[in-house]
């Protein structure tokens, strides 16, 4: 029986007298289910038990724990890896005729054994199934180490996804998705990666526009499936889901910067007795939003992901690994990613904080969009005026009429509405901005978007102070550096927000003790 079991893996127990148990379809399927596991998953973990009340007392558990991860090494390599020849020509090279009592002898061939077939296990998935090369393409495209790659997705992406949801059609995504992988260094993975590779969109209940829909997904077969796990997969995705919000807000706010700086050069540079103070500090807020996404995107890919990706391929190198020492090296990396990399810990979880954050990044840009907007509305309302100067005076008559100076009393371009749309030779472009309700008019149009942009900056700061707090209280040394980081030169106020807990315990300890009531009633 142990013969078989060593050299076959094949378990032929019909009285049930042996350490190693096989467990029934139902078994499996359940215990599957129950921990959302699936394909070789289940079979490596699933289809044969140790069972340690029925370890002889003339053996070790270790000793007993490597005659069972023989067998099932050569049952998974038979059955898992399609690799049945090469199980038959060790059966029969390295088969010997175990002796009762010969203790030595057993050891040694259990040892033999146990090198020969976890080895040929390893090499396998490394080099028919190509292990490393998979996770490696996991970190390139899901958690956006390919940085060539993902700047060109997200480029010829954006027009397209800042449409509504409801809008997205697969074939243009993935026509985007092969455009990035021909004009970046993805070209040059091996054909199996790129076929994996896939774009698609989540449930519409996820957001409203594209942006909010859009995933990449790295499929991945049995039996690596082994390793990286349905559950991993999940994790894989939430993790991307997180890192391309973050990197939409570094894309939109770097698009916004750069039109502002050029801007500056031209159109706003001869607006700026009107809104120069508000582009000041528009440019000031934008550079600091930029470096806290720059520094958070630090903290994730660098000290997080490259942190985590160096041990995990030193446990995967490591001399006589075991496939359970491959599959929890590779489930400590995603769980430090998932819990570093997304901010969260035992006690708090700041992945709601930062969406917080990036929604009011993404609002602030908005609006600075909008003052860009009026800004060229007011120089194009100036140059046409100097145009209109330049012509009458050309004419022979006056530069200004009297109507013509009522009108540049208003200090918005959009206040002479009505009258700019009865007279066609007005200088008055027609109204770009809709901010407000329908009744208030143009002339709010100025007022309202510094309005928000101060509400806005005042919330942003507002909450990395909060965040800030939060993360200089953490066990975690990594998040606490992050901290210091982001705020390098003290010009944020970090302050703790109260849990739950900790107003639970305060009210506590504010109740009045029962010894007063006792004293009452003696008096």
């Amino acid at each position: 029986m142990l013969r078989q079991w060593i050299y076959d893996g094949e378990l032929a127990d019909p009285y049930g007298e042996f350490f190693v148990s096989e467990q029934s379809e139902e078994e499996i399927s359940e215990a599957s289910g129950k921990e959302g596991k699936g394909g070789a998953t289940s079979v490596w973990e699933d289809k044969y038990k140790l069972n340690e009340r029925m370890i002889p007392t003339i053996i070790t558990e270790e000793f007993a724990n490597k005659v069972f991860l023989i067998g099932k090494t050569l049952n998974f390599i038979r059955y898992g890896c399609d690799d049945a020849a090469w199980v038959d020509t060790y059966s029969k090279a390295a088969s010997k005729e175990l002796i009762y009592g010969d203790t030595a002898n057993l050891e040694q061939s259990i040892g033999d054994a146990y090198k020969t077939t976890m080895a040929r296990l390893i090499d396998l998935m490394e080099n028919k199934f190509k292990l490393f090369e998979h996770l490696q393409a996991l970190k390139k495209y899901l958690l956006l180490g390919a940085g060539d790659f993902i700047a060109v997705l997200m480029e010829s992406l954006s027009a397209t996804l800042d449409r509504p949801a409801n809008t997205q059609y697969r074939h243009t995504l993935t026509a985007q998705l092969e455009h990035a992988v021909r004009t970046s260094n993805a070209q040059f993975d091996s054909a199996d990666v790129l076929r994996r590779l896939d774009s698609r969109m989540l449930e519409l209940s996820h957001g409203e526009i594209g942006w909010d829909v859009f995933t990449l997904e790295y499929k991945i077969d049995a039996p690596v499936d082994v390793i990286v796990t349905p559950f991993g997969s999940k994790q894989y995705l939430k993790v991307f889901n997180f890192l391309w919000r973050v990197k939409r807000v570094e894309f939109a706010l770097g698009s916004t910067w750069r039109r502002c700086m050029t801007g500056a050069r031209g159109v706003l540079g001869t607006v700026s007795d009107k809104v120069g103070a508000d582009w000041k500090k528009a440019r000031c807020a934008v550079a600091e939003m930029i470096h806290f996404v720059n520094q958070l995107q630090y903290y994730i890919l660098f000290e997080v992901i490259e942190a985590s990706w160096n041990e995990l391929q030193e446990a995967l190198h490591k001399p006589e690994s075991t496939l359970d020492d491959l599959i929890q090296a590779h489930a400590k990396y995603l769980t430090s990613i998932t819990r570093k990399g997304l901010l969260g810990s035992q006690s708090t979880d700041f992945t709601g904080q930062l969406h917080e954050l990036l929604k009011t990044m993404l609002a602030y840009k908005d609006v600075v969009d909008g003052l860009y907007s009026f800004s060229v509305a007011e120089f194009t309302r100036r140059q046409e005026h100097a145009a209109k100067i330049e012509n009458r005076t050309a004419a022979g008559r006056w530069g200004l009429s009297e109507k013509d100076e009522l009108r540049t009393d208003s200090p918005d371009p959009f206040s002479s509405r009505r009258e700019s749309r009865a007279d066609p030779d007005s200088p008055f472009p027609p109204p770009l901005l809709q901010i407000g309700s329908a009744g208030t008019g143009e002339d709010d149009v100025l007022p309202a978007l510094r309005k928000r942009l101060t509400t806005l900056i005042v919330s942003f700061r507002s909450k990395v102070n909060i965040l800030l707090g939060d993360l200089m209280h953490q066990p975690d040394h990594d998040m606490r550096w992050l901290a210091m980081v982001m705020n390098f030169n003290d010009v944020y106020q970090p302050v703790r927000k109260r849990r739950k807990a900790e107003k639970k315990r305060e009210r506590e300890q504010e109740t009045p003790q029962p010894q007063i009531a006792v004293k009452g009633m003696k008096a």
